[in-house]
């Protein structure tokens, strides 16, 4: 018996990293998962392995940036599988920039992305959760919530911003049995961190070695540690738990 046996998850950047390993634990703990991410390429690719393997799955392209794209993802989850129990806001973009170098419209374009797209998607998610009876929505977040990244000036803000989003929801939805918390990644080694060890001209291991160094545990982690948190805070085991950040950052913070 899977921990999500009959729920129905949506999650967004949903085609790669850590929305992709959570999709693939969702299913593997029997629920239904809709994706959402603005690679349709890859997303297409993804839902249709999970349906092969037998899986429920579906993708739908969206820029959770837009209200209406974000909406229109979290309902046909809900119209493709009859319900909606989790929400996954997963999707974000980074920009390397000061305050001094960033702009007016670089700024527009993260807030879109990393809070007001997490607000999007609860909106539309938790008037369909509550129907069911609750629901849980998980933010991913970052350990940039609490301390900085250097030349991350805008994506450490939005980080900041999403666990304050998360206290705030989970205080006004408590009482309609919609719990809402975060995960806090540290260093963890995806696709992405693979194109910029590339771009430098470097091994994957070698640039893998150093992006966890300074943890405890003295490695990266991997999406699939991000995702098992997750699915912990999206399960009954979390009954008792909400407006909570989870650090998933081998020790990290508590240096």
């Amino acid at each position: 018996m899977g921990r999500l046996d009959g729920k129905v998850a949506a999650v967004t950047g949903g085609a790669s990293g850590i929305g992709e390993a959570t999709a693939r634990r969702f299913v593997a703990e029997g629920a239904a998962v809709a994706l959402g991410d603005i690679d349709a390429e890859r997303g297409r690719q993804v839902a249709g392995e999970i349906r092969a393997a037998g899986g429920r799955a579906v993708f739908v392209e969206t820029h959770a940036g837009r209200e209406a794209d974000a909406a229109r993802f979290v309902r046909t989850a809900r119209d493709e599988f009859g319900r909606l129990d989790v929400l996954v806001n997963n999707a974000g973009m980074r920009l390397y920039q000061t305050v001094v170098e960033a702009s007016e419209e670089s700024w527009d374009a993260i807030l879109a992305v990393n809070v007001k797209g997490y607000a999007f998607c609860a909106k539309a998610a938790i008037p369909l959760m509550r129907e069911g009876g609750g629901g849980s929505i998980v933010n991913v977040a970052s350990i940039r919530s609490i301390v900085a990244g250097g030349n991350m000036v805008q994506y450490d803000t939005t980080k900041a911003a999403v666990a304050g989003l998360t206290r705030a929801m989970a205080q006004d939805h408590a009482a309609e049995g919609i719990r809402v918390n975060a995960v806090c990644p540290g260093p963890i080694f995806t696709r992405f961190h693979e194109r910029r060890a590339a771009a430098a001209g470097r091994t994957a291991e070698d640039f893998r070695t150093e992006f966890g160094r300074g943890t405890m545990l003295g490695r990266a982690g991997t999406p699939a540690e991000v995702a098992a948190c997750i699915l912990f805070l999206a399960s009954d085991d979390a009954s008792y738990v909400t407006g909570a950040s989870l650090y998933v950052d081998g020790g990290h913070t508590a240096r």
